[in-house]
Order: C-alpha cells, then structure tokens, then sequence
C-alpha cells in the first residue's frame, strides 16, 4: 500500500500543498485530479523523490521485504530524438538485454527501428511508458500521460495501463482531464487549494451504478417504455434517463432490459453511472 501523509510544500510565501494524505491499495490505479496549477506535479516529484517536502512521509509500501521500486513519466518526457525506438531502450538497459528491450515495445504497441523524430505524440507517451518500466517498478506515477493526445492516443494509452494494472502494477495517474478517467480508475482524490477535498472509490461506484442512460435512433415509445421504467427523465427526444430501483437493483434492470426488447426500436448507446466526475471537478475544485 502507498501511503501519503500530511505532506506540506511551501514556495517562498506560497503554499502549495498544505497537509496532502491518501492511501493506494496494492495493484490498483489512483486518479489524482485538479486543475492546472493545483500542485499535482509538486506532490508527484516529491513522491519520487525529486522535491524535498516541508512536511509529512511518503510511503512506498514493500516487496519482497524490500522498499518498492518506482518508475515515474513526466508531464513532458525527453527523448533523444536521433535514436529508434530499440535504441533509446538499448541505452536504458545498458544493451543488456535484447529479449526484455522487445518485450517492453510489445506491451506499449511500437515497432523496433521506429525513429523517435518522427513519431506522433502519442507515440513518444507510449515510448515514455516504455522507459519508465525499464526497471520493472512496483509503483508507477504518471503525470499527465494524456494531456494533448488525440482519442485514439487516449485509449492507446488507457488499454496499457489496465494491462499493467492487471500485472500487479500499483499506478498513481495525475490528470486535469476526466474523459475516461472512470474506466480506468478504483479510486480518484481531488486535489483543490493544497488539499485533497474529495475522494471517489469509482469502483464501488461503477458496481452500484443506479442510473442508465439509453440513446434511440429514433423517438421511443414512452408509453409502452414506462410499463417497464416508471422513473424516466427525457433529457433529448431520443435520450432517456432511467432511474433504477436500488432496493432490488437486478428486478430493475431485467425489467427495463425486457421493456427495450418490446420496444423494438434501435439503441445506439446504453451506459449507467451513480455519478458525474465532471460535476464532482467542477464543485470542488472550480
């Protein structure tokens, strides 16, 4: 288990954080979510033990009865753009080990010979991911692993971490940006005025999620639908809220799955969710 607590960083007169404390279960994935400038990076660099901190311990947790071993990508990686991919890899392990080097391009999806100048960002963030598990960590801190990436860059890079999560790997994401932070995350803290003012266990969320969302090509029937879903809001004429029975949460489900099979039109998109994100950000930390 990682373990933040109390720690405190002071700039001249500013104080950046002031008291940050969270815990990160073992092989899970940590959101960190604040707004630009919120001291993400300042927690990150003394996590890794690149800032001293004022106060406060950082904890990295055991393996094996030893300290655990941290890897760390920065909001802005370096490269040496002359290199390929499998030569900036063969630096960072010493051309030590040929079959590791093709291993690491295989998890993050890059081709050797690749030439690092002409690769997209995307790509570059990948190759980051590829550097930072260089030295096979047990913690994982990210920042900003998708700041300015295209969709595709985004899932590309959300499809890697839910791999290295699934490998054991603990992994502490720091991010502004909330699109698909809940298909990735266990846990989120908001980070706001120095302190963490919130947290999620998404999670527990997604499995308790009480609300589902239903688009329709085309307008439904809302009669025939509201024998199945009483509660139901129409937030667009082919847009359905439905508000599920938590007190038997499976009744409710078969019966609104039932009532969309009757009515026999076409759904392009069902999703269910207890929560916004967005309007967790936008109360606490706006």
């Amino acid at each position: 288990m990682v373990k933040v607590d109390g720690i405190r960083k002071t700039f001249g007169a500013n104080e950046v954080l002031k008291g940050v404390s969270f815990q990160i279960e073992e092989g899970t994935i940590y959101g960190l979510i604040g707004k630009n400038g919120a001291g993400k990076t300042t927690l990150m660099n003394i996590m890794t033990g690149l800032l001293e901190a004022n106060g406060g311990t950082v904890d990295m947790g055991k393996s094996s009865g030893k300290g655990a071993s941290v890897g760390y990508l920065p909001d802005l990686p370096n490269f040496f753009d002359y290199l390929t991919t499998d030569e900036y890899l063969d630096f960072l392990l010493m051309d030590s080990n040929p079959q590791r080097r093709d291993g690491l391009l295989k998890t993050v999806g890059l081709a050797a010979g690749l030439r690092i100048k002409t690769m997209s960002r995307g790509m570059k963030q990948r190759l980051g991911i590829a550097a930072v598990l260089v030295n096979d960590p047990d913690v994982i801190l990210l920042d900003e692993p998708t700041s300015a990436l295209d969709p595709a860059g985004r899932a590309d890079v959300r499809n890697i971490l839910l791999k290295l999560k699934a490998a054991g790997k603990t992994i502490i994401l720091s991010t502004h940006i909330l699109a698909d932070m809940d298909s990735i995350c266990d846990r989120a803290g908001f980070l706001s005025q120095g302190e963490i003012v919130r947290e999620v266990d998404i999670a527990e969320s997604r499995q308790s999620a009480s609300v589902m969302t239903v688009c329709f090509a085309k307008e439904p029937d809302l009669e025939l639908l509201r024998k199945y879903a009483p509660e139901l809001i129409v937030e667009e004429p082919c847009k359905i809220k439905i508000t599920l029975d938590k007190s038997n949460k499976l009744k409710s489900q078969q019966s609104v799955l039932e009532g969309l099979g009757k009515l026999q039109q076409e759904i392009t998109s069902i999703s269910s969710a207890s929560f916004s994100l967005d309007d967790i950000f936008k109360e606490v930390c706006l």
